[in-house]
C-alpha cells in the first residue's frame, strides 16, 4: 500500500526521486500499520468487523496528523477556516478522514 501512495504522489506532480524515498514510503507504510493496529482491538472487543471501526481509526489518525502539521485536509479549502474560526481543523480532519474510510469500508460490505 505504501508503494501505491508513492505512485499517486508521482501522478500528482511530485518527482519520482522524492516520492519513492525510503522516508516517504515509511510514512505511508507506518500509517497503514497504525490504522490497522487501531482496528484490531476494536474488532476483538466487539467480536466482529464494523464500519465504525474504520471511521474511528481513520478519523483519529487524520485529526492527530492535522494537529501535528503532518497532513492537510483533502477536499476542504483553507479559506473555510478563515470564514469559520470557531471550527478547529482537527475536528474537520476527523470528519473528512473518517468519512473517506467509512465510504471505502462500506463499499467493501462492512456492516455498521
Amino acid at each position: 500500500a505504501g508503494v501505491l501512495f508513492c505512485g499517486i504522489d508521482v501522478l500528482q506532480g511530485m518527482s519520482a526521486a522524492q516520492a519513492f524515498r525510503p522516508s516517504t514510503f515509511a510514512w505511508y507504510a507506518g500509517g497503514f500499520y497504525v490504522y490497522n493496529a487501531m482496528q484490531c482491538p476494536m474488532e476483538a472487543i466487539h467480536g466482529r468487523q464494523s464500519n465504525w471501526h474504520n471511521i474511528l481509526s481513520a478519523g483519529t489518525l487524520g485529526a492527530v496528523a492535522v494537529q501535528r502539521g503532518i497532513f492537510g485536509i483533502p477536499f476542504v479549502s483553507p479559506y473555510f477556516f478563515f470564514q469559520n474560526p470557531q471550527i478547529p481543523p482537527p475536528a474537520v480532519a476527523f470528519v473528512v478522514y473518517g468519512g473517506i474510510a467509512g465510504l471505502l469500508s462500506g463499499l467493501q460490505g462492512k456492516p455498521f
